[in-house]
């Protein structure tokens, strides 16, 4: 049979057993196998509602759901009957002490293999990770070096070797199959690089523009819903069994990209792009790595921001921001794996960029109330609740033209159209924001294109009124404005009345410096007039 061929209907099981059914993945296996028309018989410590995860799985009454399932008898009667094993369990989380990662990720692996062999398993598969292989292997395939850098993939390690050894040991042992997904996100996920989505909501809570990130590290993600098609495929191809495969996106992604990424999934606006000081990380991180204090207060300041946000906003979330000093060590190098090899098979990813993946999968964070909403609704919502009745408006409109770099000698015009609303009138030494909304136009690049933003002044050292907002581009791709008008004792009016600055993409690309002059003629503060009477 030639790989990526269908099989006859005899060499595909029926009835499979799948262990950690209820987590982050095994939910999505459990999803997969049903609607592909396998009987399954899923078990974990937790049930489904308990880990609020019953609307990632449409027919919950199709599953043959056990819970709590621990001594050997019980797991044989449950695996009899099964032609295959799917074994999702296990603990993925790097603060785990040594002990409960050896026995949940490699002693359990090793008694469920003996235990499937017994009861006449024919085919075992078994989730690992492609953070096993060696860091300076370049990019990874299945024959790449393995090596642990922590005790987590130690045990993950120790699980596959025990594993291979049984597997040649034991007669009648099941075929298996090993697969090392990328590191895992999607809907459900709550450790791993979840545990990422908090920051950028904390961060928002201190500073209302974020820096686009850049630079560092690359590595690949898998969405989880890609890596329980994996499970499928290998389920029904002969070809998979008593292999290795890898499972991964199509783009590796810097450590400044993943974040940035996360930053756009919340529709938060983006400041100019940062390159990431990998070195300098490192050499300001050193000293703390082998101090267990300083982590453990970095991990009670990150908790109690998350609990404020949290409290600010209404949600009561399962994720957790975390900070590892062992993850602290894939900052370091490139960890590049490539899927050719299940790509033969027939596989490929539903989601091959983790930028549109990790977008999606906040959206759903969001419906299920596990993230906070940035929206450019909800943002206007919370800052006109928040204003006193004593307010101060002003319409303006601009007009000017967009300076593109060289290659685009083109300079468009640019139309401006503001609202800006004033809690108060903001007086010197005073640290009253205004709220900006409005429409920018400007040719093929935004037309009537909503703008969301904030206007400050600056009395000291020169009075300058400082614009920043965000607007959607004709793609709707994230843009965003960072300009000033600057006093000019020489020109006073002439100064105020005029706006520079640069607009920048997604990534924090420049795409131009925007020069606009006020059509109203008038100083703007000038013609603020109060509100009281019309809110």
């Amino acid at each position: 049979m030639t790989q990526g061929e269908e099989q006859e209907p005899h060499d595909r099981p029926t009835t499979v057993l799948v262990s950690g059914a209820t987590g982050g993945l095994g939910i999505h296996v459990v999803r997969i196998l049903v609607q592909s028309g396998y009987h399954v018989r899923a078990i974990d410590r937790r049930a489904c509602e308990e880990v609020h995860r019953t609307s990632l799985l449409d027919d919950m009454e199709s599953v043959d759901w056990h819970y709590e399932v621990a001594e050997d008898n019980a797991l044989r009667k449950l695996l009899t009957g099964c032609e295959a094993v799917v074994h999702c369990a296990g603990v993925t989380s790097l603060s785990a002490p040594t002990f409960r990662l050896r026995q949940l990720n490699c002693e359990l692996s090793r008694k469920l293999f003996q235990l499937s062999t017994d009861a006449g398993v024919e085919h075992f598969v078994h989730i690992s990770c492609a953070t096993v292989y060696r860091a300076d292997s370049g990019v990874c395939t299945e024959e790449s070096a393995t090596e642990a850098y922590n005790a987590f993939e130690e045990s993950k390690l120790a699980a596959e070797e025990t594993l291979s050894k049984l597997a040649e040991s034991l007669e009648d042992a099941p075929s298996l199959t090993i697969l090392r997904p990328g590191l895992l996100y999607g809907p459900g996920c709550t450790t791993m690089g979840a545990g990422m989505i908090p920051l950028p909501a904390i961060l928002r809570g201190i500073s209302r523009y974020l820096p686009a990130l850049s630079g560092g590290p690359r590595t690949n993600w898998c969405h989880v819903g890609d890596a329980a098609r994996a499970v499928e495929v290998v389920l029904g191809h002969r070809d998979a069994r008593d292999q290795i495969f890898n499972v991964a996106d199509e783009n590796a992604l810097s450590f400044g990209e993943v974040l940035t990424s996360i930053i756009e999934g919340y529709g938060i606006d983006l400041g100019p792009s940062v390159r990431m000081p990998t070195l300098t990380l490192w050499t300001l991180l050193g000293p703390l790595l082998d101090k267990d204090w300083a982590f453990e207060q970095m991990r009670s300041v990150l908790q109690f921001l998350w609990r404020r946000v949290q409290s600010a906003h209404g949600i009561d979330s399962p994720l957790s921001p975390r900070l590892n000093r062992d993850a602290l060590f894939y900052l370091r190098d490139d960890a590049i794996v490539v899927a050719d090899k299940l790509r033969a098979l027939g596989w490929a990813p539903q989601w091959p960029d983790f930028r549109r993946g990790i977008a999606a999968t906040i959206r759903w964070y969001q419906r299920q109330g596990w993230a906070p909403r940035f929206s450019l609704d909800a943002m206007a919502e919370r800052r006109s609740t928040s204003l006193d009745s004593d307010r101060f408006r002003f319409g303006e409109r601009l007009h000017g033209v967009l300076r593109r770099e060289k290659s685009k000698p083109s300079q468009p015009p640019v139309d401006l159209d503001f609202e800006i609303l004033w809690p108060t009138f903001p007086w010197p030494r005073s640290k009253t924001e205004g709220h900006l909304n409005g429409t920018v136009t400007i040719p093929e690049i935004a037309t009537a294109s909503p703008v969301k933003g904030t206007v400050r002044v600056h009395w000291f050292p020169t009075p300058s009124i400082r614009y920043q907002f965000g607007f959607r581009d004709n793609d709707d791709d994230a843009c965003r404005f960072l300009g000033t008008r600057q006093f000019a004792p020489s020109a006073p009016l002439d100064s105020l009345l005029s706006l520079r600055g640069h607009i920048v993409d997604s990534r924090g690309q420049p795409i131009g410096e925007l020069i606009a002059r006020s059509t109203n003629g008038v100083l703007p503060l000038l013609t603020s007039s109060p509100l009281s009477d019309r809110s």
